[in-house]
């Protein structure tokens, strides 16, 4: 797998960072995240903060194992815009001091396959991309998204699905993505991806599997121009109800921008992804199209 790599991980975790701070800034701590039920801004902001401490803590004690939330220091998220802001970026600066310290190869503990501090300097920024666009959503701002950045975060998504989602795992959500051999093809419209802007997704009774490459599948959806941000569900049953969190030390936030201008949700839909209920797929090939996206 070809990531975007360190050096542009901690070039656009510092720059999402302030990203955030400055959409926060202004805003009333109390208001909602439409995108995050049940949670507010001051939620957000606490969670975006204490996810880069508890990252740099665990790397900077070359941990292996998991940490305790608690272990993690400096949570209380400060009064006063200017203190806010100031405790977002320096969290952000910790988690990035911390991996050019000991070096993104060394070992440390993740949930992944890849147990290496370069995996939480992956992770957290696309942690904060995603939160940095739920606060925009929330304040009214338009959402930009550079194309490789988005469709580095939509693999970086798979990879974490497909690691959650055998059969025997422990979070009933990802279990419940295994499936019959239901397809999904994602085909982001942006020039210059390339093979890097398609995914091919397979629900197989072990789990998800995915790749990079071209391929007719059961759903098909091609992005458009970014202006127009929608979001498609795309993997699990309707009558599921995903929380928002994408926390750091459990993959739950399922929304991320595929470049284009929608977004995949991985709650993908039984009724767009084959019967599901009925444990069949004839018949079930086909393209979704523009006006069966539900508006962001």
């Amino acid at each position: 797998m070809a990531w975007l790599g360190d050096d542009r991980d901690h070039v656009e975790l510092d720059a999402e960072t302030a990203r955030l701070a400055a959409t926060l800034h202004d805003a009333d701590p109390s208001q909602p995240v439409p995108t995050c039920p049940d949670w507010t801004l001051a939620q957000l902001t606490a969670h975006v903060g204490f996810g880069h401490r508890w990252a740099a803590t665990l790397i900077e004690r070359r941990a292996t194992g998991p940490v305790p939330h608690q272990e993690a220091d400096d949570l209380v998220v400060p009064e006063g815009a200017d203190a806010r802001s100031a405790w977002l970026l320096a969290g952000a600066r910790r988690l990035g001091d911390a991996v050019r310290e000991l070096g993104p190869r060394t070992r440390v503990w993740t949930w992944a396959a890849d147990q290496t501090a370069g995996f939480w300097l992956r992770k957290l920024t696309h942690d904060t991309l995603v939160h940095r666009l739920d606060a925009e959503l929330a304040v009214g701002r338009d959402l930009t998204v550079a194309a490789d950045l988005a469709a580095d975060g939509v693999s970086d998504l798979l990879t974490s699905v497909a690691t959650l989602s055998p059969v025997d795992s422990a979070d009933p959500i990802f279990a419940d993505l295994c499936g019959d051999g239901e397809t999904l093809h994602f085909h982001a419209a942006d020039q210059g991806l390339g093979g890097a802007g398609e995914w091919l997704v397979r629900r197989t009774p072990s789990g998800v599997v995915w790749e990079h490459g071209h391929g007719k599948a059961d759903v098909a959806v091609r992005g458009r121009a970014l202006a127009r941000a929608q979001r498609v569900r795309l993997i699990a049953p309707e009558n599921h109800n995903l929380p928002c969190t994408y926390a750091s030390a459990s993959v739950r936030r399922l929304a991320l921008p595929i470049p284009g201008g929608f977004y995949a949700v991985v709650q993908i839909a039984a009724r767009s992804c084959g019967a599901h209920a009925a444990g069949g797929r004839a018949g079930v090939r086909r393209r979704v199209a523009d006006d069966e996206l539900p508006a962001l």
